[in-house]
This record gives C-alpha cells, sequence and structure tokens, in this order.
C-alpha cells in the first residue's frame, strides 16, 4: 500500500508552501529484465517500469527558484539563474535537477520555477533506480508547466542522463530513465545510442510474482568493479578498430578467439563473450513474453544469470559469497520448484529479482522475509504508465 495519496500530497504541500498545488503527479522505478551490462556497449536489453513510485504535488513559481520539499530529506532551492555545479553538491537531488534544467535551456527548451512536496515509496536499496525516478518527474514537471508537454521521451530520458553524467560524477547509460519515462514493459535496441529504439512488449503471467530482494552491502567502494566490466568490452572492441562491441562482428570476434586464445586476459575474453549471448537471450526473451511462453521466459532469464555469474562475474566479489546477491540467487532458487532468479543491475552486492510461480509464493516469501528481513524483501509490478497525473 502506497503510503500517500494525492489528497495527503495536496495538504502536506499547502502545509508546507502555504498554498495550494496545481497538480499532482507520480512516477515509478524500473527494474532490468534482461540485458545485464550490454546497454553501454550499445547492445540490447528489456526493461520495465515498477510500481514503487514517488508521488509529488506542485505548481509553478513566477520567480526563477525552484523549491523541492521531500519527505524524510527537507528543503532544498535551484536559482535556474545560476546552473554551474558547485562540488560540494555533486551528485545530490539539487545537482540532478541543476543538470536537468541546463540540459533543458542547451536544447532551447523552456525552464521555469516551481514549489514540490514529493514522498517516495521507492525503499532506500530496493534497486529499482530511485535516481532516474526523481529525474524524470523533474523532466515531467518542467515539460508540462514550461513546453506544453511537447517534449519526446527519449529526449527526457537523455537529460536525466545528461544530469548523471556531468552533475552527479556517474557514466551510467540511458537504460534506467527509459525503463522510468516509457512505462510499461519495453524492449530497447541501443545500435543507435542517439535514437535507441524502444518497443512496448506485453507482460501478463498473472500466476507470476516478482519478488527484489536486498541482500544489503555496499556500493561504494565497487566504483572499479563496475567500470572494469565496459572497460573490457571496449578493450576487445579497440582491437576491432571499434568503440563499442556493438560493431565488432560476433563471428569476427569468435574466429580471433579460436586463434589467438591467449591475446586477451581471460575475464575480458568471457565478458566478451557474455555480451554477444545476452544480447541473443534479449530476443529469445522478448520471443517468449510474445509467445506467452513462460518457460521460455525463464529459461532466457536463468541463462542470462548464469553468464552473469561465470562470464561477467558481477554477482558477488571475489572469495565474498557470504550475504551476497550470489548466495541470495541460490536461496531463491532453493525455494522454488520452478521459476528464475538473477542479478538486478550492476551487481557485486546489491539486489537480485525473482520471478515467482503462484504454488511456491507463500513458502518462497516467508522463507526469505526470515532470511532478509521485511523492508529487504519487496513485491513489484509492472507499472503501465511513466510519470503521470494523478
Amino acid at each position: 500500500m502506497k503510503s500517500y495519496t494525492k489528497q495527503s500530497l495536496q495538504q502536506s504541500f499547502k502545509e508546507t508552501f502555504n498554498e495550494d498545488s496545481s497538480n499532482v503527479f507520480e512516477c515509478g522505478g524500473r527494474f532490468e529484465v534482461l540485458g545485464n551490462h550490454t546497454d553501454h556497449n550499445h547492445g540490447l536489453c528489456l526493461v520495465a517500469a515498477c510500481d514503487l513510485t514517488l508521488g509529488a504535488a506542485i505548481k509553478a513559481r513566477k520567480d526563477k527558484t525552484i523549491a523541492i520539499y521531500s519527505k524524510g530529506y527537507g528543503l532544498f532551492e535551484v536559482d535556474i539563474n545560476n546552473l554551474e555545479l558547485d562540488k560540494k553538491d555533486e551528485g545530490s537531488s539539487k545537482a540532478m535537477v541543476q543538470g536537468i534544467c541546463s540540459y533543458f535551456k542547451q536544447n532551447k527548451y523552456k525552464i521555469g520555477g516551481f514549489n514540490a512536496y514529493i514522498v517516495s515509496d521507492i525503499a532506500p536499496g530496493a534497486g529499482v533506480s530511485s535516481s532516474a525516478a526523481f529525474e524524470m518527474m523533474i523532466c515531467h514537471i518542467l515539460n508540462f508547466l514550461y513546453n506544453k508537454n511537447k517534449i519526446d521521451k527519449i529526449f527526457l530520458a537523455k537529460a536525466g542522463q545528461y544530469a548523471e553524467n556531468k552533475y552527479c560524477g556517474k557514466a551510467s547509460g540511458l537504460l534506467d530513465q527509459i525503463g522510468v519515462v516509457f512505462g510499461g514493459f519495453n524492449y530497447l535496441d541501443f545500435g543507435d545510442i542517439n535514437n535507441p529504439v524502444v518497443k512496448n512488449i506485453p507482460f501478463s503471467f498473472n500466476n507470476l510474482h516478482l519478488v527484489i530482494i536486498n541482500t544489503g552491502g555496499s556500493h561504494a567502494e565497487l566504483s572499479d568493479l563496475y567500470s572494469s566490466i565496459p572497460s573490457d568490452m571496449k578493450e576487445v572492441a579497440y582491437h576491432f578498430g571499434k568503440k563499442v562491441l556493438r560493431d565488432v562482428d560476433e563471428d569476427e570476434f569468435e574466429k580471433f578467439i579460436a586463434e589467438n586464445k591467449d591475446h586477451f586476459a581471460p575475464l575480458t575474453t568471457k565478458r566478451a563473450k557474455h555480451f554477444y549471448s545476452e544480447n541473443q537471450r534479449v530476443l529469445d526473451g522478448a520471443e517468449a513474453l510474445l509467445k506467452n511462453d513462460l518457460q521460455g521466459f525463464f529459461d532466457a532469464v536463468n541463462g542470462s544469470q548464469k553468464s552473469s555469474q561465470n562470464n561477467l562475474c558481477n554477482t558477488q566479489v571475489e572469495d565474498q559469497y557470504r550475504n551476497s546477491p550470489q548466495e541470495a540467487i541460490d536461496y531463491a532458487n532453493s525455494l522454488m520448484v520452478n521459476g528464475a532468479a538473477k542479478i538486478n543491475g550492476g551487481g557485486f552486492a546489491g539486489t537480485i529479482i525473482c520471478y515467482v510461480m503462484d504454488e511456491d509464493y507463500e513458502f518462497f516469501m516467508k522463507k526469505m522475509i526470515a532470511r532478509y528481513g521485511t523492508l529487504n524483501v519487496h513485491e513489484i509490478n509492472v507499472n503501465p504508465d511513466g510519470p503521470h497525473e494523478i
């Protein structure tokens, strides 16, 4: 159950800003279905919006100030006449807003002041990209108030990515923002990174439960591990005179490896192999969904997990199995007769996502909550909408 309603957001807005709000919006997070670590090398992905959401009551201001009160975090303000990043704010919500406004302004879209009262039901550690949900909410507000809702969704996603890259110091791709802003369940092709293909895919298994498990562990010291994955893939691409693996023919790569098996470090070779096989699993998973083939979908998800474990090597920090995502995946699989479980997102620590059948659900949830706690076990559903008015 959501912790907010339209009425509670309106009331809290009035108490905070001493005026009535004009509109109330909602925006959900996202979860990665297939395509683990493929977007940064222009690969294929399946991504879906989820019903862990944040809500916002808003109203335009006549001055050049954006004032945002986020429940549990307090108030901050952005002067849109000054969008230069102060290093002490890098990575903060304020920096995200500045970055989005800067991108709008650079691309000749209008920006303006507004007040917003925001409540988030996206639990810390849920692994569904609360940052992208916040970014897309800000983009939606600016689009609604000052641009007559005429800005296309890909641009809004790029605005969020720009804020992440330039104002938050995170080299993120477009997967999170696209997953959030489009809503629903989507197939993505990043072959043309400036104009990615987004196709809606039906997801209608009524006897299936989607459960995210937060296994704990901090990502704070793992930046080098994350960056090593795109770096290894691009090392292979550079050998063939390309910038990303998507532009290297798989047969050419396999022929070279067969003849020069020690040319790259073993892990580098395995990660490149993952990229190609994962793209195929995305295609297989999408086809299974279109055919309403649940077992085919499970096979693609479980195959993805095995490759993440054995080729990407991102389901645990080396020699740290205890409390790792891999331990949680192994435990989840022991609780299901049939189903699927895989790493969710970047990996090494954090969350997994499980696809649990009706007949296993009650037992599965009891055991998972006993081990990881109520606050770390989240059942989610596919949210059909991107940012929208409520």
